[in-house]
């Protein structure tokens, strides 16, 4: 049963604030290995399992000593030894410690230096009836039993199993590949196939031994080793906990006590604030989160290992074990505060970047947000919870690898930031500064939710986001150069966001790029219509230093026509078109041609060349998105009195609460639920009459601009090239940009209509990776793998 977070309404207030230390902080969310330690791995493992493969069954050599059935326990104190070393969780060391050490003594050592005769009832066998690979003595097996059902599965899979040692050691580097899901869950029950062969087995050999009976338990030995070796030589594919997960007789024994027993996870729905951390920790798939919101507790415990990983990730105390000791300590609380043995710590309130005074910042064109420092970055980064379902990535057109790069900028490089969000936004700097972040990123933030948190409490990522890369580039930190050059070349008509994403991606992976456009600037929209005080031109400059760094050539100030269109298609194996959408949406308000009436676009762009004054004059901004908010807040820079009119109410204003705000600040002027009918003068402006919830009324004004948005103009020769455009002009295209030309892709504004620049990036980035998938290069580029490359952990 799945449940979702808006399913649940909870009761009572979140009591106890989130913990500032993140989840892959404690090394408890699954880590990226590089493919060195991946091999090592594997490598170890094979080495183990032919000193017992030779020893056991093939016998083709004498055994050396270093090369026995001993070995996989000398490659577990190795391996053991490097993560204890490398591991930052307190309690997961401590466990790995008692662990490593537990196995080498008792799998290891004493067989070799103090071999003793296991106590054994029934029948004495070849082995012990219980399989001497697990159990060190029948004896020993019930006292462990007992020991299970009064503290969890934990006692032995946690602290005392080779099985689990090798898979926490050897197999560590394969976590991340754990198969998760509702089908990966049901198919847990397996185990209980190989459960009943083991009780089978416990039966048999209480009488006399027959061939039957002997084939019987051979069988059930020979389906172990297959099954508990081969399941590690698949952890690449399915993860480290497969064997424990599906074909483990004896964790089966060990569940069915967990149940029996004391032992038991619980869930405070109160204190739980949804980030699903302690499913996407869990190795064994166990939906805790799920069962926990539903039951309180976790009812899937039989297949709980007791690592307490799910528990000691939890930012918020929400999940706490139980067993026994409960029963003569009530009070007792084992959550993350008492197993990480640490106080729980203050909560660190959201602080977004501070704004210069609003009568300051409107007599200049400087931005108006102060970058925060690198204190002050680390400080907001560390607030994330790092979900183990991070809305805010989801949320995110580009699926920034926002909690890789928060955790970072939290430990304060912000080199290591910069690279990662590199990795999958060619413009992080701008996005940074641009992006509607509340209703994106985060408004996804766990933080952010209002039945918790009142106004809101996310992390500030969008203003993270433009320092790290600012302060990284200040560095002197260049982003990756390209890749070997891949004797392709492509063409890219339009350099704004969409243009210049494809172009950054292509050339990443080795494509010869050259980027055409009719302004004398990089950017598009970014360069002619956003104002300098949301963007100065100095970004955009550096942005296509680094863009020539890649390799990328441009051709500015030049009209794509017909005849050069062909001459492109000639000379390169692609063409992508990202034109965006700039031509204005036409309205049905009459008085449009009267002096004083200015189109939106055309109005930032002559603001943005020094070729308009407004002194003194009375300026009304018609429509609420954010190119209003942009006109507007010009305008009463250039000296105006200026009112923003907008159709409908204050609750439906399409631009930004931060653009809104901003220009409220600035000395703007609000008119909701007033439609404009007409532009009222002779010659020139005086008025504009509107019809309002009271009746009809004119507004007095000098100056009227038009702020309604765009739509596509696609270029003429479209239709000579084939290519197909839909009855709004916008071009048509598949999922991933390709157009109804073979060789022409497209993406941005011009096929999705007016949006974001994220959007636009994120267009423009999947028809790159389309083009080198139609080249031959396949869909694993340069940058995807650089993108792994920069989050990868190298140590185990």
């Amino acid at each position: 049963m799945s449940v979702t977070a808006h399913e649940m309404k909870l009761e009572h207030p979140l009591r106890h604030m989130p913990r500032q230390l993140t989840a892959t902080q404690q090394d408890s969310l699954p880590g990226r290995y590089s493919l060195a330690v991946q091999v090592l791995s594997m490598a170890a493992f094979s080495l183990a399992f032919l000193g017992w493969l030779n020893e056991a069954w093939l016998k083709l050599f004498d055994n050396p000593f270093w090369l026995n059935r001993y070995t996989e326990y000398a490659v577990i104190l190795a391996f053991g030894l490097w993560r204890i070393r490398a591991e930052r969780n307190a309690y997961t060391r401590r466990r790995l410690l008692i662990l490593v050490t537990a196995v080498s003594v008792l799998w290891w050592g004493m067989p070799v230096l103090a071999a003793l005769v296991e106590p054994h009832v029934g029948y004495p066998w070849k082995t012990p009836i219980f399989p001497s690979v697990h159990v060190p003595g029948t004896l020993t097996f019930f006292l462990v039993l007992v020991a299970v059902l009064l503290f969890g599965r934990r006692v032995i899979c946690g602290f005392n199993c080779p099985c689990v040692g090798i898979r926490e050691t050897v197999g560590f580097a394969f976590r991340d590949r754990s198969v998760r899901g509702e089908w990966a869950w049901k198919l847990r029950h397996s185990k209980w196939f190989f459960f009943a062969y083991y009780a089978g087995v416990m039966i048999v050999t209480q009488y006399p031994p027959t061939a039957t009976s002997i084939g019987f338990v051979g069988g059930f030995y020979a389906l172990v080793a297959v099954t508990y070796f081969g399941s590690f030589f698949i952890a690449p594919l399915v993860g480290n906990r497969f064997y424990c997960r599906y074909l483990c007789p004896y964790g089966a024994t060990f569940g069915l006590l967990n149940h029996a027993g004391f032992y038991g996870i619980q869930l405070d729905a109160a204190k739980c604030n949804d980030c699903r951390r302690c499913e996407q920790v869990c190795d064994m798939g166990i939906p805790v989160w799920q069962q926990g919101k539903i039951n309180g507790r976790v009812t899937g415990i039989e297949d709980c290992m007791g690592c307490a990983r799910c528990v000691v990730s939890c930012p918020t105390d929400a999940l706490e074990i139980r067993d026994v000791r409960n029963l003569f300590k009530p009070t007792l609380k084992q959550n993350a505060s008492h197993l990480l043995k640490r106080a729980p710590q203050p909560e660190t309130p959201r602080h977004e970047p501070a704004a210069r005074p609003a009568a300051e910042r409107r007599n200049d064109w400087q931005e108006i947000y102060v970058r925060p420092s690198l204190a002050d970055i680390a400080e907001q980064a560390s607030r994330c919870l790092d979900c183990g379902v991070p809305g805010c990535r989801n949320a995110c057109p580009l699926e920034n690898r926002i909690p890789d790069w928060l955790q970072a900028a939290a430990r304060g490089d912000v080199i290591a930031a910069a690279e990662i969000a590199h990795a999958t936004s060619p413009l992080p700097e701008v996005c940074g500064r641009l992006c509607p972040q509340q209703r994106l990123c985060e408004g996804g933030c766990t933080l952010a939710e209002p039945d918790r948190y009142p106004g809101g409490n996310a992390v500030t990522i969008g203003a993270i986001e433009r320092a790290i890369v600012e302060h990284a580039l200040e560095q002197g930190w260049q982003p990756a150069a390209a890749a070997k050059p891949l004797g392709k070349s492509v063409a890219v008509i339009g350099a704004g966001p969409a243009g210049l994403a494809c172009a950054e991606r292509l050339a990443r992976a080795g494509v010869a790029v050259t980027v055409y456009d009719r302004d004398t600037r990089i950017g598009g929209l970014l360069a002619s219509g956003v104002p300098s005080f949301k963007l100065e031109p100095t970004v955009l400059e550096r942005r296509e230093s680094v863009l020539h760094t890649l390799g990328i050539e441009f051709v500015l100030g030049v009209e794509v026509d017909m005849h050069r269109m062909r001459a492109l298609r000639t000379r390169h194996a692609a063409v992508f078109i990202g034109t965006g959408a700039q031509r204005p949406r036409t309205v049905d308000v009459p008085g449009q041609t009267r002096a004083g009436v200015h189109e939106g676009l055309a109005f930032l762009r002559a603001v943005k060349a020094d070729g308009i004054t407004l002194d003194g004059r009375r300026v009304l901004v018609l429509g609420g998105g954010d190119t209003a908010m942009d006109c507007v807040r010009s305008a009463l820079r250039l000296g105006a009195s200026a009112t923003v009119v907008y159709r409908g109410t204050e609750a439906k204003l399409r631009a930004s609460k931060r653009e809104a705000k901003a220009a409220l600040e600035e000395g703007a002027a609000f008119l909701f639920a007033h439609k404009p009918l007409a532009i009222e003068g002779a010659a020139q402006v005086t008025g504009l009459r509107c019809a309002t919830p009271e009746g009809e009324r004119l507004i007095a004004c000098d100056v009227v601009i038009l702020a309604f948005g765009f739509v596509a103009d696609p270029p003429a020769w479209l239709v000579a090239i084939e290519v197909e455009t839909d009855a709004d002009g916008r071009i048509r295209i598949d999922a991933q940009g390709r157009t109804s030309h073979p060789t022409v892709y497209a993406g941005g504004d011009n096929t999705h209509g007016p949006d974001l620049v994220v959007t636009a990036l994120a267009a423009g980035r999947r028809a790159a990776e389309a083009i080198l998938a139609d080249l031959g290069h396949g869909t694993t580029t340069h940058a995807r793998r650089y993108a792994d490359a920069t989050v990868s952990r190298q140590t185990p």
